[in-house]
């Protein structure tokens, strides 16, 4: 069939024009401002692609597939308000990878051309762009393909000069041949891995790179480092050594490229290898278990206050978060000139997390425990290495209500971020979302380090939600602020943390007021066994429940796992909050005059030995129960035309309601998983495999339950789904079972789109097909009490 389009109505609320980039300037009086594109049309989808290693890449651009950037770059001044656009650049030109230099006084940047993407360069005074050799860079691996050295100097990542593309024909010599290693592993249901030796020898071509130093006084460029597939490279805040990673071969058919075997270098000024850090296997076989890791060296980090001091961190527990051990990692540091042995600092009880740099006698060190949930946040001292590390926070991150905050950081002239503090450096500053029950009001909190004590320095205050973005990096009492209201966009400010002086950024107008005065309401409620639940109730303007007759409702919502019921209830959206009509949301469909009770909440509680899809099915029906007699109870809903539907693992969800309940007129699951045993090594936060659960996954296969579908059911799927476990298949053959068991379905494919869905015609043909899915199936009373029959029959002969 053609395209559709969905009523008017529905369709204005597509090409909305989207917030621009904004990226603030090394002293923060300047912002450089672009413009964000609408939706691609589905031709631009159709460019070419090649699917290797787990990538998408653009062969003609070596670049990311499906990568658009922005349009029309200007630089705006805070203090005046003046705006001022980029001078020289081609006509329609799309550009990327925005960033300044150092000393604010350059701006870089890519245009995207035919044949690739090309680096310009642009003075801030004079906004004249010029460019910074041909469009032969390469950035097939993603990330920014480019670095400031200086103020005066870029690291360019460009094409193999020379590189001739292969051949199928002298790649293919025989059959593909995998032995198996005798080892035991957990590998997600990866996609877009390499075949075959054809495969193999196109990977090396479209990812591997020269670097060119540039020196844009001279316009001088030469090679830098040794060739190779480079995947990562950061320079020591003085600026004299670099850390570079590069994959190296045999690749693997197993896993994507980021867990390819990989070198690691450290590097002087000119490029050359001081010395090999460590070799690392291919990553194909770590333990079937969440917080499971290499057992090599891994997350190489320059210490930020310090010239050029490096650490890392290594397992003690052989990886394996199943083992009982009293420490679990080993952070080490190598310090210039990089001659000696590595050095041994704190241990960690838990999985390393993150380390946040300020001072000598001041760092945070993060560590971590999937099984109970558990972080902690620990102040350390670098220079006493053998120093035991404070505990400051124990923090379960499923209880929102009591996180502390995290720690804020702020960027040196070297790139580099410290930790932000006041009061002579004994004061941290944290930012945190301040979720309570009536709704989060985000804060800013100073921590003293010798009281540990806080001290609220500003909170969010109704009726406005406001979030603090940054702090100004060489004037930190002023941050970047984003206030809302549920009836005016985020707009943004500069706010002076002790004086509340502010200075306004942004003057956004309302991007849909045809909806601007729809009705929102937070409803609370309570499922069977007392967890509390919340979810986020939309209707039309100027409806009035109880006084007007209820009104078809689409449900929407996607589970969340947890291992403490009360934890599983916590309000975690505010009332002030500006509810942002995305098309791929339910909430278009206010414009059609349904109600919408979007985010209803799906906890699925597993409290501790017990796993939580051991009951899955009952507290997806539990939750569904609950959400629907509320809506009810409130005269919102007509019980005879309530809908739901799910993205993704909200596809998975909706299957399972359709199968066992009788609630829904219909269901309508986008882009989910209905088979579980084709995911056989985990799924979102199942961590058994297949075969220690067999009857887990195949319990939790909607696919199996497809014969007790009563309700029509409305699949859509990208046909170029690239997401681990959500192949295309999983939706092709649910609608095959649903449509030879007689039951009432529809698949609709969209050409050339992913997970998620980005041209203009796909969203709006999606619509369409929801819209007219729900308008088809408003089912009468009696239709429904057949149902209802037929189920209790099929379950008596069961």
């Amino acid at each position: 069939m053609n395209y559709q389009r969905p009523p008017e109505a529905i369709a204005d609320l597509v090409n909305l024009k989207p917030d621009p980039l904004m990226l603030f300037g090394p002293d923060r009086d300047y912002i450089i401002i672009a413009d964000r594109p609408m939706y691609p049309s589905v031709e631009e989808l159709k460019e070419p692609k090649v699917k290797l290693a787990g990538r998408q890449i653009n062969p003609d651009r070596f670049s990311p597939h499906g990568s658009r950037g922005f349009y029309h770059p200007r630089l705006r001044r805070i203090s005046t308000g003046e705006d001022r656009s980029f001078q020289g650049l081609p006509k329609g030109g799309m550009y990327r990878y925005f960033s300044w230099s150092p000393d604010g006084n350059r701006i870089a940047f890519c245009l995207v051309t035919e044949d690739g993407l090309q680096l310009w360069t642009c003075d801030r005074k004079s906004l004249h762009c010029q460019p910074v050799g041909e469009s032969d860079i390469n950035n097939s691996l993603g990330g920014v393909p480019y670095d400031f050295i200086g103020n005066e100097r870029f690291l360019i990542k460009r094409r193999i000069p020379g590189a001739k593309k292969p051949s199928m024909s002298e790649n293919v010599t025989g059959p593909i041949v995998q032995d198996s290693s005798g080892k035991e592993g957990s590998n997600r249901t990866y996609t877009n891995l390499l075949q075959s030796d054809y495969d193999v020898a196109l990977f090396r071509y479209y990812a591997s790179s020269q670097l060119y130093l540039h020196r844009l006084d001279t316009g001088h460029e030469t090679p830098w480092a040794e060739p190779g597939i480079i995947a990562g490279l950061g320079d020591s805040p003085n600026g004299k050594y670099f850390l570079i990673t590069y994959v190296v071969e045999p690749f693997s058919f197993n896993v994507p490229y980021d867990k390819f075997a990989d070198r690691v270098l450290l590097l002087d000024r000119e490029g050359s290898v001081i010395r090999e850090l460590t070799q690392r296997p291919v990553v194909e076989h770590l333990p079937p278990a969440f917080g499971a890791v290499i057992t090599q060296p891994r997350r190489f980090n320059w210490r930020s206050d310090h010239p050029a001091q490096l650490y890392w961190t290594e397992a003690l527990d052989g990886g394996d978060p199943r083992k009982n051990v009293p420490y679990r990692e080993q952070l080490y540091y190598l310090e210039s000139p990089f001659t000696g042995e590595p050095q041994k600092t704190i241990k960690l009880p838990m999985r390393f997390g993150a380390l946040r740099w300020c001072r000598g006698d001041l760092a945070i060190v993060v560590d971590w425990e999937w099984a109970t949930r558990r972080q902690v946040t620990r102040r350390w001292f670098p220079d006493a290495p053998q120093r035991q590390p404070e505990v400051l926070f124990d923090h379960n991150w499923e209880d929102n209500y009591n996180d502390p905050g995290s720690v804020v950081t702020v960027s040196l002239p070297s790139d580099h971020s410290v930790l932000l503090t006041r009061d002579g450096g004994d004061t941290l500053v944290m930012v945190g979302n301040g979720h309570r029950p009536e709704g989060p009001q985000p804060f800013i909190d100073g921590f003293n380090l010798t009281t540990r004590q806080k001290t609220r320095l500003w909170e969010s205050t109704p009726p406005y939600f406001e979030r603090p973005l940054f702090f100004l990096d060489e004037d930190p009492d002023y941050f970047l602020l984003a206030r809302e209201q549920a009836s005016e966009r985020p707009n943004f400010f500069l706010r002076h943390l002790l004086t509340g002086e502010e200075v306004r950024i942004t003057d956004f107008p309302h991007p849909y007021p045809q909806l601007r005065h729809t009705n929102y309401e937070l409803i609370t409620y309570e499922r069977a066994d007392g967890v509390q639940l919340s979810g986020e109730l939309h209707t039309p303007e100027g409806f009035e429940p109880g006084r007007e007759a209820p009104l078809p409702v689409l449900m929407w919502a996607y589970p969340q796992e947890y291992k403490d019921a009360d934890k599983a209830g916590q309000v975690l959206t505010s009332a002030h909050q500006f509810r942002r009509i995305s098309p791929l949301s339910p909430l278009p469909f206010l414009a059609a005059g349904y109600a919408v009770f979007d985010d209803f909440a799906m906890p699925i509680v597993g409290e501790g030995d017990e796993e939580p899809n051991e009951t899955f099915i009952e507290q997806v029906r539990m939750n569904a129960e609950a959400a629907v007699r509320r809506l009810v109870e409130l005269g919102v809903a007509d019980p005879r035309r309530i809908f739901v539907g799910g993205h993704s693992y909200g596809a998975f969800m909706t299957a399972h309601l359709l199968a066992h309940t009788d609630l829904f007129a219909g269901g309508i699951a986008r882009s989910g998983a209905f088979n579980r045993t084709l995911t056989p090594f985990g799924f979102q936060a199942e961590e058994r495999t297949f075969w220690q659960v067999p009857e887990t996954y195949v319990r939790l296969s909607p696919f199996v339950h497809a014969d007790k579908i009563d309700s029509p059911l409305l699949l859509i799927h990208g046909e170029e789904d690239s997401n681990s476990g959500t192949y295309p298949v999983q939706s092709k053959r649910m609608f095959t079972a649903l449509d030879n068991l007689g039951k009432n379905a529809r698949l609709c494919l969209l050409p050339y789109e992913d997970h998620g869905y980005a041209a203009e015609e796909s969203i709006l043909h999606m619509l369409w097909e929801m819209h007219r899915w729900m308008e088809m199936h408003q089912r009468p009373a009696a239709e429904k009490a057949a149902a209802t029959a037929r189920r209790e029959e099929a379950h008596r002969q069961r």
